[in-house]
């Protein structure tokens, strides 16, 4: 159950197991120009609101965290494009023009990459849609990668074992086309940012737990550094939150919460 994401330029392959379902948003009532009774109109333009899960075992930890980045980041910075998927009887669904708006990754199983990104997708006949154009090959295993769970920034440790979770944001939007059953991508697009969220557990044997957290906090600083962990590197990061579990003792789960611009 292969899937794609092409648009002449970039051509991303979005996982082993592709699957996705949408609802539809078609505007019947146009409240413009602001001084004007609203009009009720037949059909408005329709815009699909789309979910597309992707899974795909991977090598190990950081080349599972590698791949989903790696992903997200080429979805970030495309223009609208072809959004195809099929099922295991080789049936697709081909969306053109469509325009991924986020998404989140993590890993399951030390190895399972599992991606969700969301979708806008003019609806169209299906005189419109485009041709499957044969998914492309995964990435190969990215060389250096583990399940260290050595998760640090600016070369600080950030706690012992632990996970990241992976998101996407960025703006984008379709223009709907009053009284047909269609949108048009407005370009560009714009603002993307990836968050990097760590959950690990973080112990202070020689210091009181919440003096440690601030000293962390203090080292790591203000501006940007290198987020490592598991063979992989990701530059200019900047630390946004930091959020520990309520506890009274020397230890506790910290999720860590890192942006990064695309």
């Amino acid at each position: 159950m292969p899937g794609y994401f092409g648009n002449g330029t970039v051509n991303v392959e979005l996982g082993h197991h592709v699957f996705g379902t949408h609802s539809g948003l078609r505007r019947g009532v146009t409240l413009t120009p602001h001084d004007a009774p609203a009009v009720l109109m037949e059909s408005g333009g329709g815009v699909l609101e789309m979910t597309v899960t992707g899974q795909r075992l991977r090598a190990n930890l950081g080349d599972a965290e590698r791949y989903i980045y790696e992903m997200l980041a080429a979805l970030a910075t495309t223009d609208p494009g072809d959004l195809a998927f099929q099922d295991g009887r080789s049936f697709s669904s081909v969306y053109e023009d469509s325009v991924c708006v986020g998404g989140e990754g993590g890993v399951e199983g030390y190895a399972f990459a599992h991606v969700e990104t969301d979708w806008l997708c003019p609806e169209t006949s299906a005189a419109g849609e485009g041709a499957w154009a044969g998914a492309p090959a995964a990435p190969a295993t990215y060389a250096g990668t583990s399940t260290l769970q050595d998760y640090q920034a600016g070369g600080i440790a950030l706690g012992d074992g632990g996970s990241m979770r992976i998101e996407l944001q960025r703006s984008g939007a379709l223009r709907e086309i009053p009284r047909a059953r269609g949108s048009r991508a407005t370009v560009p697009h714009s603002g993307a940012h990836v968050r990097f969220v760590i959950t690990c557990t973080r112990i202070a044997p020689s210091s009181h737990l919440a003096e440690d957290l601030r000293d962390v906090l203090r080292s790591i600083g203000p501006g940007p550094v290198d987020l490592t962990g598991n063979g992989n590197t990701f530059p200019d990061v900047l630390l946004d939150r930091v959020r520990p579990t309520h506890t009274d003792m020397r230890y506790t789960e910290v999720e860590w919460t890192f942006l990064k611009e695309l």
